[in-house]
């Protein structure tokens, strides 16, 4: 879908497309530098630059910077702290980069000319397989071979274990694929109604200039990007809230 605006014909999915930068080829295998690759790794680097500037010895009284990271410090410890107890912190180094990495790409991505990389599938299928698979990692080493107890619950008639192993076996292999897709679908989603809304609301503002309802669209804009702002931080507290969920099973034995 394309959008006529003063001339220009503005595509919503224009922003979502993956484009070399420094094209490479490592034994035929594509390893170029891409538009996504480079907002990753700014976002990275942002976020360990603010958090060690942060972090050294600024004297009794913390700055601005130094209290902003200690208000993530503690969001994200209590994240892990309720949905992973005690023994979950552990997993809050792990978490608070992930919810980070997550929550500033998503921010990133509602600035002009700026690439959203988690709306890319792939990039939200991979942190999810990463999360999939360091439940069973962290499975096997916390309790061995009963970790595979979990498919079959107890104290179900045995003629019904094989269907109860398999039901318990999908919902399982689903899980990276859900968790993946929903952040995807609501960053997509969350990105192409902003641009159509502002599309429109350009129109609008032309069609209405020198009246008192030109306001009303730029209106109408701003508050949509605030609420776009605010699901930004929502589906990256979802999603390491669920992470959370998922790993603590595999810290302790389930009951079962």
């Amino acid at each position: 879908m394309k959008l006529q605006n003063g001339g220009f014909m503005v595509d919503p999915m224009s922003s979502f497309l993956v484009k070399d930068i420094v094209p490479m080829s490592i034994l035929g295998v594509d390893v170029s530098v891409t538009n996504s690759s480079v907002f990753m790794f700014l976002v990275v680097a942002a976020i360990c630059g603010v958090l060690w500037f942060a972090t050294i010895d600024h004297g009794i009284v913390p700055t601005k910077l130094q209290v902003v990271a200690e208000k993530a410090f503690f969001f994200v410890g209590g994240i892990v702290k309720s949905n992973a107890e005690k023994k979950g912190i552990e997993l809050f180094p792990y978490m608070l980069a992930l919810f980070l990495f997550i929550m500033i790409g998503n921010i990133v991505g509602l600035f002009p000319f700026a690439f959203s990389y988690t709306s890319q599938l792939c990039v939200t299928i991979g942190m999810a397989l990463m999360v999939f698979f360091a439940s069973i990692v962290v499975g096997l080493v916390n309790q061995g071979a009963s970790y595979f107890r979990r498919f079959c619950p107890s104290g179900i008639p045995g003629y019904l274990v094989p269907f109860f192993v398999i039901i318990e076996l999908l919902s399982f292999m689903f899980r990276p694929i859900s968790l993946g897709i929903r952040l995807f679908a609501n960053m997509v989603s969350g990105h192409i109604m902003i641009e159509v809304i502002a599309g429109f609301a350009a129109s609008i503002a032309g069609v209405a200039a020198f009246s008192y309802f030109s306001v009303v669209p730029v209106a109408v804009n701003v508050a949509l990007n605030l609420f776009k702002f605010v699901v930004c931080m929502l589906q990256a507290y979802v999603f390491v809230v669920l992470s959370c969920m998922y790993l603590s099973e595999s810290l302790e034995p389930q009951a079962h």
